[in-house]
């Protein structure tokens, strides 16, 4: 069983919720032990049209967890002919990780989606959940979390909030050593979600660190 401390190691993920929408965003290293063992891990991924996730953990592990929740959220629409809430989600993504109790998968998720209006959850592997308006996690948590407190401002809208997540992967990049190869993003809203491209994160990198 891995400690709670596996948790820090290896990633850094960002999530801030606008009245418009929801951010995430993530680095792209993963590590084994002191070494570097992928260098293209996409840590955001799709659960459906209108919610997806960020993962930091052990890989593996979470990418299980992440289909898991997809397939479920799907079959709930087959089932009900309604989308499961992102509280939904978030609920089931806890009862998942509550049923691991006694072999604890090393997880934690931002959850970010929008049904009626943007949410935003965190979930530890114990399964517990908070909804936040801004949170990171994993090794960079302390840098990003920086970032985001010196520049997070009420009623933002999703680009400026979007330039801040960017802002604070890059630092966690440049100052948290298991943190780095890049950086991927995505945004929320009621459009759905979009995985930005590599130019159009270079640009809100840019942006940010003109700031």
């Amino acid at each position: 069983m891995e400690s709670y401390a596996s948790l820090k190691k290896g990633t850094t993920t960002v999530g801030i919720k606008t009245i418009e929408g929801v951010v995430l965003a993530a680095d792209k290293r993963a590590t084994a032990g002191f070494m570097v063992a992928n260098k293209k891990v996409n840590k955001i991924a799709k659960i459906s049209d209108y919610c997806a996730v960020t993962i930091a953990g052990t890989v593996a592990q979470a990418f299980y967890l992440v289909e898991t929740l997809r397939v479920r959220t799907q079959l709930y629409f087959v089932e009900h002919n309604s989308k499961l809430s992102v509280r939904g989600i978030a609920n089931l993504a806890s009862n998942i990780l509550q049923s691991q109790k006694f072999a604890l998968l090393p997880v934690a998720l931002l959850i970010g989606g929008y049904d009626s209006e943007a949410r935003l959850y965190m979930l530890d592997f114990f399964g517990s959940i908070s909804e936040e308006k801004f949170i990171a996690t994993g090794s960079g948590y302390s840098v990003a979390m920086g970032v985001i407190h010196s520049n997070y401002k009420e009623g933002m809208d999703i680009i400026s909030a979007a330039s801040i997540a960017a802002k604070a992967i890059r630092a966690a990049i440049e100052w948290d050593a298991p943190t780095g190869e890049g950086i991927d993003l995505a945004l929320i809203d009621k459009s759905g979600v979009r995985l930005l491209t590599k130019n159009e994160i270079e640009k809100l990198v840019s942006k940010a660190m003109s700031v």
